[in-house]
């Protein structure tokens, strides 16, 4: 009896809200993941590395896109470069999110449940601490 292969997808649907994209290296298998991929990785707030097809390594901040042009691209900084990069989408094989995401945990809905439960625990005279956000390091600067 042949073996049933598994169906489930290597990684969730990249349409899935996480809480951090750090780390998270996405399969692209066709035009829309890698659109998709690429919307996600402009609103992300550190660095990723883009991969493209000639097997050049970009690690950079990913600051606009423009999926609607004839050619659609994205535009970057490359890491430790003050002159932005232009690649065509056809040019990418990959992104991965390989830098700190310097606002993970720290939404405003995220301070308002944090400050709920301190002033919970001071009413049962428990002290919790400081709950304000601590500086976070910066990507091997």
């Amino acid at each position: 009896m042949p073996q049933e292969q598994n169906s489930t997808p290597s990684h969730p649907p990249l349409n899935t809200k996480r809480d951090s994209y750090e780390k998270w290296a996405p399969e692209i298998r066709t035009d829309e993941e890698l659109r998709e991929v690429v919307d996600i990785a402009f609103d992300y707030r550190g660095d990723v590395t883009v991969t493209t097809k000639s097997g050049e390594s970009i690690v950079g901040y990913i600051f606009n896109r423009v999926p609607d042009a004839a050619e659609p691209y994205i535009e970057c900084y490359p890491k430790g470069d003050e002159t932005p990069r232009t690649l065509k989408y056809r040019e990418i094989a990959g992104i991965v999110f390989t830098g700190i995401d310097s606002a993970a945990g720290r939404s405003w809905e995220n301070w308002i449940k944090k400050n709920e439960e301190k002033k919970k625990a001071l009413a049962e005279g428990r002290d919790i601490g400081d709950i304000e956000p601590k500086p976070m390091p910066l990507d091997n600067e």
